[in-house]
């Protein structure tokens, strides 16, 4: 098999070890170990720097100290799982933020992660580029088969539906979402925040997970995420970190043994560096 590198390999054992493959990613919710999924590949391929807030918390600061990621279990401030800012310069304010609550699949942060680690090395655009394009957040979503709707239901709406909100696309089971917030838009009186920029969710009231990213994220680094939400390769679970209320959504099937050939696993070869994640 061809070499890979320190991180994507710790992962891909990981994944190996797992008694399940279960699709769509969005449902099949928190891997117990899923944050070795972003801490390992950055911190063994790409160099960010790893500390400490506390018992489980880690924080992860790019090499040119323009970016920071924290994973954050049982921090007592921030109610996100991840959080992720971004500054013009070193010790500079964060010029926009992401965060994705408890429950978010691990492959939904690694590709947002991998998205902006590739910006920040150089290899793509500016990880501060004013880019908002529509078509470049839903163009992976309607390709996959996601239709726009005037309703949403979600576990951060207490599973009432809120009408009105202008651009929303609904995954073909219902159970996904995608929206943009706008501060121009008269949302005062549907009890929703004034706030802009993407967010993204899945599941059922009190069994679900969201996104939310800030109106100066580039929208190539939201579709990242996107693309990978409509992505149809199954992930890996054990049983035991499947959530009851999603279980019988979702399509589960046996993991492959090891000794399987690397293509029917998915495997591609060797990873030299950072890139978009593919649907």
């Amino acid at each position: 098999m061809t070499s890979d590198s320190r991180g994507a390999a710790a992962v891909r054992g990981i994944d190996q070890a797992k008694a399940l493959r279960v699709s769509p990613v969005y449902l099949a919710g928190e891997d117990r170990s899923g944050a070795a999924r972003v801490v390992y590949p950055l911190r063994d391929d790409f160099g960010w720097s790893v500390g400490s807030t506390g018992v489980a918390n880690v924080v992860l600061d790019s090499p040119c100290r323009r970016a920071r990621i924290g994973y954050l279990p049982t921090h007592p401030v921030y109610t996100s799982l991840w959080v992720v800012g971004v500054a013009v310069a070193p010790l500079h304010p964060f010029a926009w933020t992401a965060g994705f609550s408890h429950g978010t699949p691990s492959e939904i942060v690694a590709a947002f992660a991998e998205a902006l680690t590739y910006d920040l090395a150089g290899g793509g655009q500016d990880a501060l580029l004013d880019d908002h394009d529509l078509d470049l957040v839903i163009a992976p979503l309607v390709q996959a088969g996601w239709r726009t709707t005037h309703s949403y239901m979600g576990p951060e709406d207490d599973g009432e539906a809120i009408e009105g909100l202008r651009i929303r696309y609904a995954s073909p089971d219902g159970l996904a979402r995608a929206r943009w917030l706008d501060k121009a838009d008269d949302d005062a009186d549907l009890g929703v925040d004034r706030r802009e920029g993407w967010v993204l969710g899945a599941g059922l009231p009190g069994a679900g997970w969201g996104a939310a990213f800030s109106a100066e994220v580039p929208d190539h680094l939201v579709a990242a995420v996107t693309r990978r939400l409509g992505a149809v390769r199954p992930v890996f679970r054990d049983e035991r970190e499947l959530v009851p209320e999603l279980r019988e959504r979702l399509i589960v099937s046996p993991s492959l043994s090891d000794d399987a050939p690397a293509a029917q696993r998915g495997e591609t070869g060797g990873r030299g560096k950072p890139r978009r994640s593919q649907s």
